[in-house]
């Protein structure tokens, strides 16, 4: 680059943000902030590394360039907002960057290495280069896009998603021989036992079913409760107790003034549903995003993430791959781990094709519906669960002609995805988007196949959120 002045300022420091006011105080932790304007997010939770980008930014001056190498986190939540994204907000431009990359020596991190450019010297500036390739642009996600607007809660979304219920007291739960051995000593326990169903059962069982129950007095007085007289003796030995013994915290508090009651009842969530035969659920946490629908006849435990919708069209678009790749970039969390579904980042926030997501489709009905139950079948015939049955389809090595298929279907449906945002958008350029085979990615080929496909759709989300949030 002719003319250009490089300065690389190299490997920052790095502590997260719990940790800055422990190791050097308050007071410090307090300058910080104050001495950096204009951050977004939680403050507490950026690491100490973004604040040392805005300080060497402002060495800079007007003009020149700088260069770091930072863990991977840099490019997510909070730690983004404060650093790389307000410094291309300033005017700085990415012009190289490895997005994620293994640190070389003994530390087993990953890490992320970014090169800005401001003022006089960008246009001295080569092609912008991520992971060594040429793009078009680089955004402080560290994607091949240009930079976006965040992405902000839609009122379309409102009300369709809720965590389940969290019990808090094992002394709720039964064993199934316990719940047949109450209900044959009083046919009417079985009113207020129901089945208990949460992340593990859902991602693990062929058919999501259950080997527990539930004591669930709802939001029932005590003495409404004492009408079920066997069940409530249950609960007041076992649960009382431990819900006393709890700690004075404020959050504690109904919890032991009515420890009869669940923690949290989600009268909500039970409203919702009721209507419902069943309801969508996926796993709070899980290694593949997955999605099944479930009896709304039981009780769905804190582990779940459930959808009071139990149309086809709705699993098809959050079971395709245009959503799977926003919840990995909403939920920050690196893909061999795993990620957390937390629905107001990676629901409320997702734009469906058709404004309201309850709205049946034609196509997505019929492909979701083909791909729901040849996937529920193959799972009761092989007797393995949801998360067995993508660690095939993913595997590039696993031939057997029923996983084929089911790959196959999966292609189709993003497909008939991808034509339900061009159908209901107007935006045909949804159609151009080309679809990558649907196993783990082998060859730098591939990886840059599934790499376009992921950026081409998430661009186009970011600006449709931006689209449905001004209307």
């Amino acid at each position: 680059m002719k003319n250009l002045q490089v300065n690389d300022f190299g490997n920052p420091p790095f502590l997260g943000g719990g940790r800055i006011s422990g190791d050097f105080g308050s007071a410090y932790k307090d300058w910080l902030f104050e001495s950096n304007p204009g951050d977004r997010g939680v403050k507490g939770r950026c690491d100490l590394c973004a604040f040392f980008f805005r300080r060497l930014n402002e060495l800079l001056g007007a003009h020149g360039t700088l260069g770091f190498v930072a863990t991977n986190t840099i490019a997510q939540g909070d730690t983004r907002s404060i650093g790389i994204q307000h410094l291309v907000g300033a005017g700085s431009q990415i012009y190289d960057a490895v997005n994620s990359t293994t640190w070389p020596g003994d530390a087993a991190v990953t890490i992320s290495i970014v090169h800005l450019v401001k003022g006089e010297p960008t246009i001295h500036v080569g092609p912008v280069r991520l992971d060594g390739l040429p793009v078009q642009a680089i955004n402080s996600r560290l994607r091949a896009m240009p930079e976006r607007a965040d992405p902000v809660q839609l009122a379309d979304n409102k009300g369709l998603s809720f965590q389940g219920s969290i019990v808090l007291g094992m002394g709720f739960t039964l064993t199934p021989d316990e719940r047949d051995a109450l209900i044959s000593q009083h046919a009417g326990n079985a009113e207020r036992i129901f089945p208990y169903l949460g992340g593990q059962e859902v991602n693990t069982s062929p058919t999501q079913s259950c080997d527990r129950y539930v004591i669930s007095f709802g939001q029932m007085s005590l003495e409404e409760a004492d009408q079920w007289p066997d069940l409530a003796r249950i609960v007041r030995e076992k649960v009382k107790p431990e819900r006393l013994a709890l700690s004075n915290n404020p959050s504690y508090a109904q919890a032991k003034k009515k420890w009869w009651q669940h923690y949290t009842n989600r009268p909500g969530l039970y409203a919702a549903i009721a209507p419902l035969e069943r309801c969508l659920v996926t796993a709070l946490t899980s290694k593949h995003r997955v999605f099944r629908f479930v009896d709304t006849q039981q009780v769905l435990d804190q582990t779940l993430v459930v959808f009071p919708v139990g149309n086809y069209s709705f699993f098809a678009v959050l079971q395709s791959r245009c959503h799977e790749p926003w919840v990995w970039l909403q939920s920050a969390t690196m893909r061999m781990a795993g990620s957390r579904y937390t629905a107001t980042d990676c629901f409320e926030t997702f734009p469906f094709p058709q404004a309201d997501p309850r709205v049946g489709l034609a196509g997505l009905e019929r492909v979701g519906g083909r791909l729901y139950e040849t996937r529920a079948q193959f799972m009761v015939d092989t007797g393995q669960g949801l998360t067995k049955t993508y660690n095939a389809l993913k595997d590039p090595t696993v031939n057997d002609a029923r996983v084929e298929e089911l790959r196959q279907l999966h292609v189709e449906m993003d497909h008939a995805v991808l034509a339900a945002y061009a159908e209901q958008t107007g935006d045909k350029t949804w159609l151009d988007i080309e679809v990558p085979a649907y196993t783990e990615p082998q060859t730098p080929a591939e990886t840059s196949l599934h790499q376009t496909f992921e950026d081409q759709i998430l661009d186009r989300l970011f600006a449709l959120n931006e689209q449905r949030a001004s209307r």
